[in-house]
């Protein structure tokens, strides 16, 4: 009872503590402005915060988490080296930590807002879409004054005011209302402005995952593994599928098991789609519950442990791989990916493979499952000619292929922790993005403030693959167990 009363007094402090913080400003004009209720953006928030700023946290939907939670993408794609040792650590590590490798939607928008509760320089907004900003020009570039909100289920606009932005939005939609330029898919191949295929997940019920856990068979199936919460793979049984819907690829499984015993899906590939029209979004999802009750009779009639599986609930958010490109101060490009190369202003470690997912039909990978560690650059955060907005997520400045690897959510938490940390040393010595990403002490104040808060980003000051309590051995996936095409 002693105990309980301890528990319960530290809960009263810690939520009067917050409460005091936040009545000490005013969340329309915040320190730092955060949009996007993304893992990045919720990184971004976390990093600002810790650094002593005044955090707004704009979402538009209900929750945070982004394709997390409402795309059910339910477990990480990591970033890892050749032996399967993390390269990423700082706020990712701390998430990995409470939700290990796979976990159900709601524990992790749980998770997101337990994280961001825990600081109590953050306010969190929800059910705020952006609609507008506020752009004044000024001598060395295009500042952005405000952004303008339009809260879910009515007509009320809420306008917020702060010197420093991060677009963690995963269509950078800040940047490019303020005039960033920016190209769609793969407009820099000079072939055409398509994207790659969207993904609808959806759950089954009744799957039997001790046989499906005890049953891979590489030999029979291809590549893959079958672990306790995961399963991918399954390449050469899905090469006899043969899709109802003209615009569908099913070429691999990549499934998670739930502790509630429900599986979830992501393996249907719709092609064609532009993921910036929310008309050609919804015309994904029809295509999605047309194939997927017939791949479940395919899974159920080849697939030991589906012979019961049954259709659950399908996501209600597409997982949009792709859809802007901005132009940034610098391009991550699919040399940078290939060759390892880390840039002296590196954020963030990455690894995954350039999982370019197809544009066309007939598209075939373009690249092998191989990882090669490499940095992002700062650079690639900040967009050309906006002083004051810094990105974290799908759409930093990156080529079609590079940000076949550079889109995964892993790699964009790092990204979101080094925009939060960055706008916190703007404002504290009054300077723009671009001051700070044309100076290299200033990159290097930057990095090694990451890096002494637990972010690895790379170079001299930190060594790439040091030891990391990330995750179990038995949970790794090293470079012969990555499978293009899982995310």
């Amino acid at each position: 009872m002693v105990a309980f009363a301890v528990i319960l007094a530290g809960a009263i402090l810690s939520v009067s503590a917050r409460a005091a913080a936040q009545s000490r400003f005013d969340a329309a004009r915040p320190d730092v402005l955060v949009v996007g209720g993304t893992p990045a953006g919720v990184a971004a928030a976390i990093a600002a915060a810790r650094r002593h700023q005044r955090v707004t946290l704009v979402a538009a939907g209900r929750d945070l988490g982004g394709i997390l939670v409402d795309g059910f993408m339910n477990q990480w794609d990591l970033n890892v080296t050749d032996d399967g040792a993390s390269v990423e650590r700082g706020i990712f590590a701390d998430m990995y930590d409470r939700l290990g490798n796979a976990f159900e939607p709601d524990a992790a928008a749980q998770t997101f807002a337990d994280m961001v509760a825990r600081e109590p320089n953050i306010i969190v907004r929800y059910g705020m879409a952006a609609i507008g900003v506020a752009p004044s020009n000024w001598p060395d570039g295009r500042h952005v004054d405000a952004v303008m909100f339009k809260s879910a289920g009515s007509n009320m606009t809420t306008i917020v005011r702060a010197p420093e932005i991060v677009d963690a939005t995963d269509s950078a939609d800040i940047a490019a209302m303020a005039g960033a330029r920016y190209d769609r898919g793969r407009q820099d191949t000079g072939v055409d402005q398509r994207m790659q295929a969207v993904t609808e997940m959806f759950t089954l019920d009744g799957v039997d995952w001790d046989t499906v856990q005890r049953g891979y068979d590489a030999a029979q199936f291809g590549p893959g593994r079958a672990l306790p919460k995961t399963a991918w793979g399954y390449a050469k049984l899905m090469h006899d599928y043969k899709p109802v819907q003209p615009n569908a690829i099913v070429r691999d499984q990549n499934l998670a098991h739930m502790p509630d015993g429900s599986v979830t899906v992501n393996a249907i590939d719709i092609v064609g789609i532009d993921g910036l029209d929310p008309q050609q979004v919804e015309q994904a999802k029809r295509n999605t519950t047309v194939e997927a009750p017939h791949l479940v009779d395919f899974l159920r009639a080849h697939l030991p442990g589906f012979e019961n599986a049954r259709i659950g609930k399908y996501a209600p958010d597409v997982y949009v791989r792709e859809t802007r490109h901005i132009d940034g101060v610098e391009r991550l490009t699919s040399k940078d990916v290939w060759d390892g190369k880390i840039p002296d202003d590196s954020i963030a470690l990455a690894s995954y493979p350039m999982d370019v997912h197809p544009v066309d039909i007939g598209d075939t990978p373009a690249f092998a499952s191989t990882r090669h560690v490499y940095g992002i650059p700062f650079g690639a955060l900040v967009p050309k000619g906006l002083d004051n907005v810094i990105l974290a997520g799908p759409a930093i400045s990156a080529s079609h292929e590079a940000s076949g690897s550079a889109r995964i959510v892993a790699t964009t938490i790092e990204e979101g922790e080094a925009a939060g940390a960055a706008a916190a040393y703007a404002n504290a010595h009054h300077l723009d993005f671009t001051q700070i990403a044309s100076n290299h002490e200033r990159i290097d104040v930057l990095r090694r403030d990451l890096a002494d808060n637990g972010a690895t980003v790379g170079g001299p000051l930190v060594e790439v693959g040091a030891p990391s309590a990330v995750r179990k051995k038995s949970e790794r996936r090293t470079r012969a167990d990555a499978v293009t095409g899982a995310s």
